[in-house]
């Protein structure tokens, strides 16, 4: 097993923190896939790491069947306890490179999900599993790969810095454009989907300390952690927030990547 598969397990450990501390995505993203690839009720979607339903419920909302991938029976449990009620959702334990699809797919799309495939691998296999004009969604929160700076923000960096002092740096708020083009790259491999249409979606979003703490406890990085340092980790950032009277808003930036089969 890879080092990518590994950190895809850490998950099933956080569940509850991942359920609790996640933002959801706004409805505009939704209205943005559902202009660009025009589906219907009846239309066949693929949702590729599905987590603890953040995407999910979106496309719940307005109607829509859907097949579910997660890794770990934890989470798969966690998915079918959560829709039992919901006969249109299929929900499989599967890694993406290894689902075997008994259909052709309208949507596949994922959720800040799709950088655990390897882009070589996962981008051309659902070039294959998308019917011709199918379109494939991949979307990203990117709080976890940008720097805040200003007020709290330097302080929970520095608390950062102290129990994660190797980790790589994060981008600056005006570098997105880098993480961008990197994207693209990476949809675009071996040339079998075309640019994609890009859309960003900002919002602020205020989180109190213990779900933020939540929040931060599952980025990959401190999963890494020995349970104890990661324990010690959440903790100061629990108690900076206190400090600072118990609430912290985040900008939030979620990058949209449409792209259609053709």
């Amino acid at each position: 097993m890879n080092i990518m598969d590994i950190k895809k397990k850490l998950y099933k450990n956080v569940i509850s923190d991942y359920d609790f501390g996640r933002p959801q995505y706004p409805e505009a993203v939704y209205d943005a896939i559902s202009n660009f690839s025009s589906i219907s009720t009846t239309a066949n979607i693929l949702e590729v790491g599905a987590g603890t339903g953040q995407a999910t419920d979106l496309f719940l909302a307005h109607g829509h069947k859907l097949d579910l991938l997660e890794v770990s029976d934890e989470q798969v449990a966690f998915l079918k306890k959560k829709y039992r009620e919901f006969p249109n959702i299929n929900i499989e334990k599967a890694y993406f490179e290894d689902y075997e699809a008994k259909k052709e797919y309208d949507l596949i799309y994922s959720a800040t999900a799709f950088h655990w495939i390897k882009c070589e691998n996962g981008y051309p296999k659902a070039w294959k599993m998308l019917r011709d004009g199918g379109t494939m969604a991949v979307f990203w929160n990117i709080f976890f790969d940008v720097c805040r700076r200003g007020g709290i923000f330097d302080k929970i960096n520095a608390i950062k810095d102290q129990f994660l002092p190797n980790a790589p740096a994060d981008y600056e708020v005006d570098e997105i454009e880098q993480l961008k083009k990197k994207r693209i790259s990476q949809i675009t491999v071996n040339n079998f989907f075309n640019t994609p249409k890009y859309y960003e979606f900002r919002w602020l979003e205020k989180y109190s300390s213990q779900r933020f703490s939540a929040l931060v406890g599952t980025d990959a990085k401190a999963m890494m952690l020995s349970k104890t340092e990661r324990a010690s980790y959440l903790e100061a950032i629990k108690n900076c927030i206190d400090s600072h009277g118990g609430t912290i808003e985040v900008p939030e930036i979620v990058c949209l990547y449409l792209v259609q089969k053709t």
